[in-house]
Protein backbone atom coordinates (compact mmCIF):
# COMPACT_ATOMS: atom_id res chain seq x y z
CA UNK A 1 0.00 0.00 0.00
CA UNK A 2 2.96 2.46 0.64
CA UNK A 3 4.65 1.54 -2.33
CA UNK A 4 1.64 2.25 -4.27
CA UNK A 5 1.40 5.92 -2.20
CA UNK A 6 4.81 6.37 -3.18
CA UNK A 7 4.20 6.40 -6.54
CA UNK A 8 0.72 8.23 -6.59
CA UNK A 9 2.93 11.11 -4.82
CA UNK A 10 4.93 11.23 -7.18
CA UNK A 11 2.53 11.24 -10.09
CA UNK A 12 0.68 13.82 -8.58
CA UNK A 13 3.16 16.13 -7.87
CA UNK A 14 5.06 15.84 -11.24
CA UNK A 15 2.01 17.14 -13.30
CA UNK A 16 2.19 20.04 -10.87
CA UNK A 17 4.08 23.32 -11.62
CA UNK A 18 7.41 22.63 -10.33
CA UNK A 19 8.41 18.90 -8.50
CA UNK A 20 8.37 20.56 -5.19
CA UNK A 21 6.28 20.17 -2.80
CA UNK A 22 5.77 19.85 1.20
CA UNK A 23 4.19 18.05 3.80
CA UNK A 24 1.30 20.13 4.07
CA UNK A 25 0.27 19.50 0.45
CA UNK A 26 0.62 16.09 0.95
CA UNK A 27 -1.75 16.10 4.19
CA UNK A 28 -3.79 18.42 2.19
CA UNK A 29 -4.14 15.93 -0.44
CA UNK A 30 -4.87 12.55 1.28
CA UNK A 31 -7.05 13.82 4.24
CA UNK A 32 -7.56 10.22 4.81
CA UNK A 33 -4.13 9.63 6.29
CA UNK A 34 -2.83 11.11 9.61
CA UNK A 35 0.09 13.53 9.04
CA UNK A 36 2.19 11.05 11.12
CA UNK A 37 1.85 8.26 8.93
CA UNK A 38 2.61 10.93 5.56
CA UNK A 39 5.23 11.93 7.47
CA UNK A 40 6.35 8.46 7.82
CA UNK A 41 6.22 7.69 3.55
CA UNK A 42 8.07 10.66 3.18
CA UNK A 43 11.10 10.00 5.25
CA UNK A 44 10.75 6.65 3.50
CA UNK A 45 11.14 8.12 -0.14
CA UNK A 46 13.79 10.28 0.91
CA UNK A 47 15.71 6.98 2.30
CA UNK A 48 14.84 5.53 -0.92
CA UNK A 49 16.38 8.27 -3.30
CA UNK A 50 12.95 8.97 -4.72
CA UNK A 51 12.47 12.28 -3.35
CA UNK A 52 15.17 14.95 -1.43
CA UNK A 53 14.47 16.74 1.64
CA UNK A 54 15.47 20.42 0.83
CA UNK A 55 14.46 21.66 4.07
CA UNK A 56 12.18 20.70 7.07
CA UNK A 57 8.97 19.87 5.44
CA UNK A 58 9.64 20.87 1.71
CA UNK A 59 10.53 17.85 -0.77
CA UNK A 60 11.89 17.84 -4.74
CA UNK A 61 11.23 15.48 -6.50
CA UNK A 62 14.51 13.35 -7.97
CA UNK A 63 14.40 12.80 -11.44
CA UNK A 64 14.41 8.85 -13.06
CA UNK A 65 18.20 9.57 -14.57
CA UNK A 66 19.55 11.70 -11.41
CA UNK A 67 21.16 10.21 -8.29
CA UNK A 68 19.75 11.66 -5.16
CA UNK A 69 23.01 11.86 -3.38
CA UNK A 70 24.51 14.10 -6.61
CA UNK A 71 21.24 15.78 -7.57
CA UNK A 72 21.12 19.54 -7.51
CA UNK A 73 17.59 20.87 -8.09
CA UNK A 74 16.82 23.95 -10.23
CA UNK A 75 16.53 26.93 -7.91
CA UNK A 76 14.47 28.77 -10.57
CA UNK A 77 11.86 26.29 -9.96
CA UNK A 78 12.36 26.59 -6.25
CA UNK A 79 11.84 29.55 -6.20
CA UNK A 80 8.74 29.03 -8.27
CA UNK A 81 7.44 26.94 -5.75
CA UNK A 82 8.16 29.38 -2.56
CA UNK A 83 6.39 32.17 -4.56
CA UNK A 84 3.48 29.83 -5.58
CA UNK A 85 -0.06 32.26 -5.42
CA UNK A 86 2.35 35.41 -5.36
CA UNK A 87 2.96 37.86 -7.42
CA UNK A 88 6.82 37.51 -7.55
CA UNK A 89 9.64 37.37 -10.45
CA UNK A 90 13.34 36.42 -10.57
CA UNK A 91 15.84 39.42 -10.70
CA UNK A 92 19.05 41.05 -10.62
CA UNK A 93 22.04 38.74 -10.75
CA UNK A 94 19.64 35.30 -10.74
CA UNK A 95 17.79 37.00 -14.36
CA UNK A 96 21.18 38.29 -15.63
CA UNK A 97 21.95 34.31 -15.38
CA UNK A 98 18.26 33.36 -17.09
CA UNK A 99 18.95 35.00 -20.07
CA UNK A 100 22.68 34.04 -20.29
CA UNK A 101 24.55 36.71 -19.47
CA UNK A 102 26.92 35.53 -16.73
CA UNK A 103 28.62 32.02 -16.51
CA UNK A 104 29.34 31.87 -12.97
CA UNK A 105 27.04 30.07 -11.33
CA UNK A 106 25.53 30.86 -7.58
CA UNK A 107 24.01 29.81 -4.49
CA UNK A 108 21.60 32.52 -4.27
CA UNK A 109 18.43 33.23 -5.60
CA UNK A 110 16.97 36.56 -6.41
CA UNK A 111 13.36 36.97 -5.92
CA UNK A 112 11.48 40.28 -6.36
CA UNK A 113 8.04 40.43 -4.83
CA UNK A 114 5.55 43.42 -4.15
CA UNK A 115 5.42 42.41 -0.65
CA UNK A 116 7.38 42.26 2.26
CA UNK A 117 8.92 39.01 3.09
CA UNK A 118 9.60 38.26 6.31
CA UNK A 119 12.96 37.07 6.67
CA UNK A 120 13.99 38.21 3.40
CA UNK A 121 16.80 35.55 3.38
CA UNK A 122 15.84 31.80 3.69
CA UNK A 123 18.48 29.30 3.11
CA UNK A 124 17.62 25.83 1.68
CA UNK A 125 20.40 23.29 1.55
CA UNK A 126 23.78 25.38 0.25
CA UNK A 127 21.12 27.78 -1.47
CA UNK A 128 20.19 31.18 -0.60
CA UNK A 129 16.74 32.75 -1.33
CA UNK A 130 16.91 36.51 -1.48
CA UNK A 131 13.67 38.50 -1.30
CA UNK A 132 13.75 41.62 -2.74
CA UNK A 133 11.25 44.28 -2.25
CA UNK A 134 9.94 46.52 -4.89
CA UNK A 135 7.31 49.08 -4.81
CA UNK A 136 4.64 49.25 -7.19
CA UNK A 137 5.92 51.94 -9.59
CA UNK A 138 8.71 49.98 -9.61
CA UNK A 139 7.57 46.41 -10.05
CA UNK A 140 6.47 45.90 -13.77
CA UNK A 141 8.70 44.88 -17.15
CA UNK A 142 8.53 40.50 -16.27
CA UNK A 143 7.05 37.89 -18.03
CA UNK A 144 6.96 34.01 -17.88
CA UNK A 145 10.05 32.73 -19.42
CA UNK A 146 11.20 29.38 -20.44
CA UNK A 147 14.46 28.01 -17.99
CA UNK A 148 14.61 24.86 -20.04
CA UNK A 149 12.61 22.56 -22.39
CA UNK A 150 9.67 22.17 -19.99
CA UNK A 151 9.78 24.51 -17.28
CA UNK A 152 8.85 28.26 -17.70
CA UNK A 153 9.21 30.84 -14.64
CA UNK A 154 8.27 34.49 -14.17
CA UNK A 155 11.65 36.52 -14.78
CA UNK A 156 12.24 39.81 -15.73
CA UNK A 157 12.73 40.86 -19.51
CA UNK A 158 15.69 41.78 -20.63
CA UNK A 159 15.42 45.37 -20.62
CA UNK A 160 14.09 45.12 -16.85
CA UNK A 161 16.91 43.24 -15.86
CA UNK A 162 19.22 45.76 -16.91
CA UNK A 163 17.43 48.53 -15.55
CA UNK A 164 17.11 46.72 -11.93
CA UNK A 165 20.28 46.08 -11.88
CA UNK A 166 21.43 49.87 -12.11
CA UNK A 167 19.18 50.49 -9.68
CA UNK A 168 21.01 48.12 -7.24
CA UNK A 169 24.45 46.65 -8.47
CA UNK A 170 25.15 44.73 -5.31
CA UNK A 171 22.16 42.35 -6.48
CA UNK A 172 23.79 41.95 -9.89
CA UNK A 173 27.06 41.42 -8.99
CA UNK A 174 28.39 44.86 -9.40
CA UNK A 175 29.37 47.69 -12.21
CA UNK A 176 31.66 45.39 -13.89
CA UNK A 177 29.29 42.49 -14.14
CA UNK A 178 26.38 45.25 -15.35
CA UNK A 179 28.75 46.85 -17.39
CA UNK A 180 29.35 43.76 -19.19
CA UNK A 181 25.53 42.32 -19.30
CA UNK A 182 25.06 45.61 -21.38
CA UNK A 183 27.93 45.38 -23.89
CA UNK A 184 27.24 41.94 -24.58
CA UNK A 185 23.27 43.12 -25.27
CA UNK A 186 24.22 46.35 -27.16
CA UNK A 187 22.59 44.58 -30.23
CA UNK A 188 19.97 43.04 -28.87
CA UNK A 189 18.71 45.40 -26.44
CA UNK A 190 15.51 47.86 -27.31
CA UNK A 191 17.02 51.21 -26.68
CA UNK A 192 13.18 52.76 -26.56
CA UNK A 193 12.09 50.17 -24.30
CA UNK A 194 15.14 50.50 -21.86
CA UNK A 195 14.80 54.20 -22.15
CA UNK A 196 11.12 54.12 -21.00
CA UNK A 197 11.15 51.57 -17.97
CA UNK A 198 14.51 53.87 -16.69
CA UNK A 199 11.84 56.93 -16.95
CA UNK A 200 9.10 54.23 -15.50
CA UNK A 201 11.80 53.75 -12.59
CA UNK A 202 12.07 56.64 -11.58
CA UNK A 203 15.74 56.79 -10.67
CA UNK A 204 18.25 59.65 -11.27
CA UNK A 205 20.89 57.41 -10.07
CA UNK A 206 20.25 53.85 -12.59
CA UNK A 207 19.88 56.68 -15.22
CA UNK A 208 23.46 58.46 -14.27
CA UNK A 209 25.00 54.53 -14.36
CA UNK A 210 23.26 53.91 -17.45
CA UNK A 211 25.04 56.49 -19.37
CA UNK A 212 27.71 56.35 -17.82
CA UNK A 213 28.82 52.61 -18.71
CA UNK A 214 26.99 53.16 -21.87
CA UNK A 215 29.74 56.19 -22.68
CA UNK A 216 32.63 54.44 -21.45
CA UNK A 217 32.00 51.47 -23.96
CA UNK A 218 31.11 53.80 -26.61
CA UNK A 219 27.12 53.01 -26.93
CA UNK A 220 25.86 55.92 -27.55
CA UNK A 221 22.68 57.20 -29.38
CA UNK A 222 20.04 60.10 -29.32
CA UNK A 223 17.79 58.30 -26.92
CA UNK A 224 21.08 58.57 -24.22
CA UNK A 225 21.72 62.46 -25.44
CA UNK A 226 18.19 62.73 -24.46
CA UNK A 227 18.08 60.96 -21.20
CA UNK A 228 21.05 63.53 -20.04
CA UNK A 229 17.90 65.84 -18.66
CA UNK A 230 16.97 63.95 -16.73
CA UNK A 231 20.13 62.77 -13.99
CA UNK A 232 19.44 65.48 -11.45
CA UNK A 233 21.79 67.68 -9.91
CA UNK A 234 22.86 65.03 -6.65
CA UNK A 235 26.16 62.66 -6.58
CA UNK A 236 25.83 59.35 -6.45
CA UNK A 237 27.89 56.40 -6.08
CA UNK A 238 28.93 54.78 -9.27
CA UNK A 239 29.46 50.91 -7.67
CA UNK A 240 27.42 49.82 -4.44
CA UNK A 241 29.55 47.09 -3.88
CA UNK A 242 32.54 50.00 -3.58
CA UNK A 243 33.44 51.97 -0.72
CA UNK A 244 31.82 55.68 -1.28
CA UNK A 245 34.93 57.29 -2.52
CA UNK A 246 37.09 58.65 -5.46
CA UNK A 247 36.74 61.17 -8.39
CA UNK A 248 33.52 62.72 -9.06
CA UNK A 249 32.06 62.69 -12.93
CA UNK A 250 30.25 65.75 -13.33
CA UNK A 251 28.17 65.31 -16.48
CA UNK A 252 27.16 61.98 -15.11
CA UNK A 253 26.85 62.84 -11.66
CA UNK A 254 28.84 60.39 -10.41
CA UNK A 255 31.29 59.70 -7.89
CA UNK A 256 33.49 56.87 -9.92
CA UNK A 257 34.02 54.31 -6.84
CA UNK A 258 35.76 51.75 -8.85
CA UNK A 259 38.70 52.25 -11.83
CA UNK A 260 36.66 52.28 -14.96
CA UNK A 261 39.60 50.45 -17.12
CA UNK A 262 38.60 46.92 -15.15
CA UNK A 263 35.26 47.34 -16.67
CA UNK A 264 36.50 47.56 -20.23
CA UNK A 265 39.42 44.71 -18.81
CA UNK A 266 36.82 42.38 -17.95
CA UNK A 267 34.72 42.90 -21.61
CA UNK A 268 37.89 43.22 -23.80
CA UNK A 269 40.33 40.88 -22.63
Amino acid sequence: MRNNLNWDIIKKFSSEETPCFSLEDVITSYPDRGKNYLAKVLSKMVAEGVVIRLKKGLYHIVPLNEDADHFIPDWHLVAKYLMKRKRYYIGYYSAMQIHGLITQPSLKEIIVTDIQVKPNITKINNAEFQFVHHIDKRFFGFENTWIDDYNKVQCSDLEKTIVDALGKPHYSGGMVEIGKAIHETRKKINIEKIVEYLLRFESQTAIKRYLFISNLLDIWSDEHQRLLSNTGSSISPLDTTAPNEGKINTKFGLRVNINPETIKEAIFT
